[in-house]
């Protein structure tokens, strides 16, 4: 228990975990590939989450529904962009594309989340922050070519590579908005995000059976999905939660970007995928600008 205890209160500790559970995120989206549809992994493993965490956390939720009640629909939206529209396009790009790339261009949400909050916050950027924005800007850019220009001049780019970036976008939009998020205890509002998660996501059901008829999942299908339930969804996010109450947004956002070294790792490790010359370039170029855009 004091194991326990010393690592739920170390930050660091917590940190590295987290960001190698989300990079175990991108091995589980490859292994999905013909197992069980993006459709139907997104609602299951919210169906699993959001079970859990209001059995051991619901009585938080309803504490504080009096505060939560008057910025629900912006809570549902939250919801919307970052648990089940990311996730959906995350699981579809899978299809399409590879663990490393998927791991290198999830690391450009920080820089998207800079960008939003220019825009949207008028949160001022610094020469050497726009710096580090076109240098992350062309290092997605490299990944999405698989590094051939041409590909670009001709307009022939990665439909999965292309879907992980609009995924990327809408999760930047859940970042930016937590930044004004409601002031309740985080457990209780990952729980809350959780619930409504689950149910936005249940249609999607409805929509697989639409498009493929009756297709179940096999049972490699349902083991990845408990996985990421119980890692990605759970775990990190419980673990991400509680290093920003120790150490603040700020320490716990630098740590993200550890996230395509581990999926890089992972993807030629436990699937034999190639790491090319231009998953390297592409890789500094991210991590690089990223620095850059978060000096002051």
């Amino acid at each position: 228990m004091k194991i326990l205890n010393n690592f739920y209160n170390t930050p660091s500790a917590l940190l590295i975990f987290t960001t190698l559970f989300w990079a175990f995120n991108t091995i589980f989206g490859q292994l999905a590939v013909g197992e069980i549809s993006p459709l139907q992994i997104v609602p299951l493993r919210w169906i699993l989450v959001s079970s859990v965490m209001w059995f051991i956390f619901g009585n938080d939720v309803k504490t504080n529904w009096q505060i939560i009640k008057p910025e629900i629909n912006k809570i549902i939206f939250m919801a919307l962009m970052g648990f089940t529209g990311f996730n959906v396009l995350f699981y579809t790009a899978s299809q399409y594309t590879n663990a490393i790339n998927l791991g290198i261009i999830q690391s450009s949400v920080p820089v998207y989340v800079l960008l939003g909050a220019y825009f949207f916050y008028k949160t001022s950027i610094t020469a050497l922050q726009g710096l580090g924005v076109m240098i992350s800007i062309i290092g997605v850019t490299i990944i999405t070519t698989n590094g051939d220009i041409e590909i670009l001049l001709n307009l022939q780019l990665n439909k999965g590579d292309l879907i992980m970036l609009v995924a990327c976008l809408m999760y930047s939009y859940y970042t930016l908005s937590l930044k004004t998020r409601l002031q309740i205890p985080g457990i209780a509002f990952f729980t809350l995000m959780s619930v409504i998660a689950n149910f936005l996501a249940l249609p999607l059901f409805i929509i697989d059976y639409l498009i493929n008829g009756i297709n179940y999942p096999s049972i490699n299908g349902l083991i990845i999905t408990i996985l990421v339930a119980i890692f990605p969804s759970s775990l990190a996010q419980i673990f991400y939660l509680r290093a920003v109450d120790i150490a603040g947004p700020g320490k716990a956002g630098i740590y993200t970007n550890i996230v395509p070294i581990f999926s890089s790792i992972l993807a030629v490790i436990l699937l034999n995928q190639r790491f090319e010359i231009f998953h390297g370039i592409s890789l500094v170029l991210v991590l690089s600008g990223i620095w850059l855009s978060e000096r002051k």
